[in-house]
């Protein structure tokens, strides 16, 4: 049997990385097997495994992918930082993140299934992604504040970091947490990505 080149083994890791990703936007991600990806791909199952093991390995992928779109808007905006003040900076941070619902969702979510029931080499995979966002988070706040020494720019991100990690969670409820809040009288916050990215933001940026 041929082997497959490059461009084509690439093509089918991104289809099943496609297919898994229309699923998580419609199931819940305990509910969704291999069986399901598999019948979402032009290939037969038996190949998927020749890329993934598991349904959690193609969620990190998904993840990564994520991260490295995060990174190249990233990029972006650190090409223009130095010329921008404090408020357009947050706005450009804050735009960043209400582009990547996707991506809060699965570290709000779901990070820990998919670290955990992941092969070492695909975790080691998505934790470089990771390092290149947050190099590329850590060049924005470089050129935008030029007179921040290391110290300083490592309190900003150890304050925003943890942040992507929970404000899914506040900016949206499921129909059953709503129900919940509303039995326990407790009123839920209302809020959304952009405004609450660009108030903490622009926050730390001014913080002495």
């Amino acid at each position: 049997m041929p082997r497959l080149s490059q461009e084509k083994s690439d093509a089918r890791r991104a289809e099943i990385i496609d297919a898994c990703e229309a699923l998580y936007q419609s199931e819940s991600y305990h509910d969704i097997t291999m069986s399901q990806v598999a019948s979402g791909v032009t290939f037969g199952r038996a190949n998927i495994y020749n890329y993934f093991q598991c349904k959690d390995e193609i969620l990190l992928a998904l993840l990564q992918r994520e991260h490295d779109k995060w990174t190249a808007r990233l990029d972006e905006l650190a090409d223009d930082a130095e010329n921008l003040d404090d408020e357009r900076v947050a706005e450009g941070l804050a735009q960043s993140l209400a582009e990547r619902k996707q991506m809060l969702k699965l570290l709000a979510m779901n990070l820990y299934d998919m670290e955990q029931n992941s092969r070492l080499e695909k975790l080691v995979e998505f934790k470089r992604s990771y390092a290149r966002a947050v190099e590329a988070l850590q060049r924005v706040i470089a050129r935008a504040k030029p007179s921040w020494g290391e110290e300083r720019r490592m309190r900003f991100l150890c304050s925003f970091l943890p942040f992507l990690q929970g404000i899914y969670s506040y900016a949206f409820h499921s129909e059953k947490q709503l129900d919940a809040m509303r039995e326990a009288g407790v009123t839920p916050y209302d809020l959304d990505i952009r405004t609450a990215t660009r108030d903490l933001v622009l926050k730390l940026l001014q913080e002495d």
